[in-house]
């Protein structure tokens, strides 16, 4: 038993639930609630086949102890005890996701308890978040402390019946795949600093039951590994290779709702005296126990192909028998999809820059369509692209994944597409009040200006009237301005106006890059 790596099964449901748990964040909240449902439906239903698989697995331990009681004795009882823990882990959590559920839908004592597809509120927080970490700030002491200290216990009650040896093989592999330390220092976030609380803090209830299905998972296919570690461990003596395991291979470890999932299973067999000579790439690899560790640090993004060579002594000739081999994993870059679910919005007549990707999949193999707004879309690098609309209303962005060598859709996301916001009216950055006669005069434009708008919009003057109001004489109403400069006629009569008087801006217009004319406020100076 190698306790290093997580089985591609493992891999498959961890991946799953971490990418639904990081699309909560965009605005497409009911699809993945209601994705959660799915998720769960079908973890629970590898459930039902990893258990039926194991009872064919203690079906032939009964076979094998007609065959042989006194040599399949002590492997069956070990098998058997793994059964009553996995059984007893399985059914507390079951007890959990029920409770949870309960107290979510608010039921009698005695009614029927519904399926997560059925639950009214599936994306209840409160309660779960309550029942399992509490209000305390670590989230301890709570039903998620219980589960912690129950995975724990199932953890040594495992190891603890099986051989020396065997323990030595699967505590590591046991820490990984139910681990309950909290998380490092480094992977903290927003504050979750325990198991309890990165775990199920703020969790709608469909994805905190998808989580706990998870854990039985886990805790079935731990279950699994050993006891199909321990049925083989029956005749491995019987073959020259001292050392039996059982493998998978799976063109890839990464899947998606509505791509298939294959693998091929088989018995590996190797000699702990004997190790092969194992090249990757042209390079010798390490080999322990009869099995190479190949090591690589993932960069890109997408699938990954890699092979090599396995090279062994053939008794019989005493020469090197080579066995190729090939396989493929998917690396995807480490990411937070944060987004505001009312601040999804195009802006009309400026380009809106955009991030479009799909979570292990290459950029190559995602397409983008959209709907609506009059939205155009300019691809401008590894992810990035630039949006330009033209029509108010909503635009529907549309994303597809080429797998297996078709189209599959990945969602679809809403946005709003609104006008750029009214700018308002300044000269030489002010809004009015006072102002000396001079610099007033000799003020460069009259401009426009977008108060805290992101985007680099620009708006220019076009038009503008200036009346001036002077004390103990006649008001000038100077001819329009049909640009953004001060007339000489408008100069001429700030500077012939004493101290005390007013200078009124109005019938400002002003054009932007969308095309649209805006009328602004007023500016009301006074001379001093």
């Amino acid at each position: 038993m190698a306790g290093g790596n997580l089985s591609p099964r493992q891999r498959m449901i961890g991946m799953m639930y971490l990418v639904l748990t990081a699309l909560l964040a965009l605005n497409v909240s009911k699809e993945i609630i209601n994705a959660f449902v799915t998720v769960n439906d079908s973890l629970e239903a590898s459930n039902k086949n990893t258990t039926s698989r194991n009872e064919r697995v203690y079906a032939d331990f009964n076979k094998a102890m007609q065959n042989d009681a006194a040599k399949v004795g002590p492997f069956n009882e070990k098998a058997q005890k793994v059964k009553k823990f996995s059984t007893e882990m399985v059914a507390y959590i079951e007890q959990l996701k029920t409770d949870i559920t309960v107290k979510v839908e608010g039921l009698e004592k005695g009614a029927k308890v519904p399926a997560a597809k059925d639950i009214a509120r599936k994306d209840d927080y409160d309660v779960p978040t309550n029942y399992l970490c509490g209000d305390k700030a670590d989230g301890r002491g709570f039903k998620a402390t219980d589960l912690k200290v129950k995975i724990d216990e199932f953890k040594k009650n495992v190891i603890g019946s099986l051989s020396p040896a065997d323990q030595a093989a699967f505590k590591a592999r046991l820490d990984q795949v139910l681990n309950t330390k909290d998380p490092a220092p480094a992977d903290v976030r927003d504050n979750k600093a325990t198991w309890e609380m990165a775990n199920f803090y703020h969790n709608p209830v469909v994805a905190t039951i998808a989580l706990l299905t998870k854990f039985q998972a886990d805790v079935r296919n731990v279950e699994s590994e050993v006891i199909n570690h321990l049925y083989t461990a029956i005749d491995a003596g019987s073959f020259k290779f001292d050392n039996l395991e059982a493998r998978v291979i799976a063109p890839t470890s990464y899947v998606l709702n509505g791509q298939q999932y294959k693998a091929d299973i088989f018995l590996a067999a190797f000699s702990s005296t004997s190790n092969p000579t194992i090249t990757v790439g042209g390079s010798t690899i390490p080999v322990e126990n009869g099995m190479g560790k190949y090591t690589v640090t993932a960069s890109g993004v997408g699938e990954k192909k890699w092979g090599g060579v396995l090279r062994v002594k053939d008794p019989a000739t005493n020469q090197d028998k080579e066995y190729p081999f090939e396989a493929t994993y998917i690396t995807a870059p480490p990411a937070s999809i944060v987004s505001a679910d009312k601040m999804n919005v195009l802006y009309i007549g400026v380009p809106n820059p955009m991030s479009i990707s799909v979570p292990g999949i290459p950029d190559n193999n995602v397409t983008v369509s959209v709907t609506g707004g009059g939205v155009t879309l300019k691809k401008d690098g590894n992810s990035k692209y630039t949006a330009t609309a033209t029509t108010q209303g909503d635009a529907n962005f549309n994303v597809t994944a080429q797998m297996d060598g078709k189209g599959v859709g990945m969602g679809t996301v809403k946005y709003r597409v609104k006008r750029i916001p009214d700018p308002v009216a300044s000269i030489m950055n002010s809004k009015g009040g006072g102002i000396s006669k001079s610099a007033l005069a000799n003020a460069p434009s009259v401009n426009a200006i977008l108060e805290g708008f992101d985007f680099d919009a620009k708006f220019k003057v076009t038009k503008f009237e200036v009346m001036v109001l002077r004390k103990g004489k006649d008001a000038i109403m100077c001819k329009p301005a049909t640009s953004n400069l001060l007339t000489p006629e408008m100069k001429s009569a700030i500077s012939g106006s004493g101290a005390g008087g007013k200078v009124i801006f109005e019938n400002i217009k002003a054009q932007g890059p969308d095309g649209t004319t805006r009328s602004l406020g007023s500016l009301t100076f006074t001379l001093q």
